[in-house]
């Protein structure tokens, strides 16, 4: 995220050139940030058998999310829309090197991270003045549809629509020669071993916009763009 950081304050002084400060501000202030992190770092933790404990590792990503968040802040960012991490453990990837069960330890951590960004967003609120915020619960929001698919259209949450191995989860579905690929896409809840299909990324969104507190907080994405500052 610190390169995109970098990026974008790269980008907002070509913008200033252009418009001037005052516009410029007015504009990012208006603006959602949208932001969906913590799924790779987890990764990466299990695969490199890192000395940190649990919670060791869950305080350093909040303490790099807090300084990264500010950083967006000073630089004019105001409505943050955040999606927290999905329930990683039972993505077609990980139920291919095992039993076929999800992995609850990285579920685990999923839901950890989930609490301790909320405990970090109301911590934000209250020390700056303008910070707005509406946090998607992305593990709930997929447990609800892994534990009743069809309620949402789907007929398979575990397999990927395109892939190898068990549960097409063995490799990205674009690093493999002819790859196994299902029929309906808009049937799979998981398009490759790891990202969900267009279908449930658009339920995704229709639920971060515009759904009650159950699956986002303090209020969805909707409300986050017209209130005030």
């Amino acid at each position: 995220m610190e390169t995109q950081i970098q990026q974008f304050g790269m980008v907002m002084g070509n913008i200033t050139e252009i418009l001037g400060p005052a516009q410029t501000a007015s504009m990012l202030s208006k603006s959602l940030f949208l932001i969906n992190v913590g799924a790779n770092d987890i990764f990466d933790y299990e695969d490199t058998y890192s000395n940190l404990s649990k919670q060791e590792f869950m305080s350093t990503l909040q303490f790099t999310f807090h300084d990264q968040l500010k950083n967006l802040y000073g630089l004019g960012a105001r409505r943050f829309a955040i999606a927290g991490v999905a329930p990683i453990g039972c993505c077609p990837s990980q139920r291919s090197s095992d039993s076929g069960l999800c992995k609850e330890e990285l579920n685990d951590f999923a839901k950890m991270l989930y609490t301790k960004t909320k405990d970090l967003l109301q911590g934000l609120s209250s020390e700056l003045k303008e910070f707005k915020y509406s946090l998607g619960d992305a593990y709930e929001m997929t447990m609800n549809i892994i534990e009743d698919p069809r309620a949402f259209g789907f007929k398979e949450v575990k397999t990927a629509c395109c892939g190898k191995g068990s549960f097409n989860g063995k490799a990205p579905c674009m690093d493999i020669q002819s790859p196994n690929l299902c029929y309906n896409r808009r049937e799979y809840l998981f398009w490759d071993f790891f990202h969900p299909t267009a279908y449930a990324s658009e339920l995704a969104a229709v639920t971060l916009y515009s759904a009650g507190t159950r699956f986002v907080t303090p209020m969805n994405f909707s409300q986050l763009a017209v209130v005030d500052l």
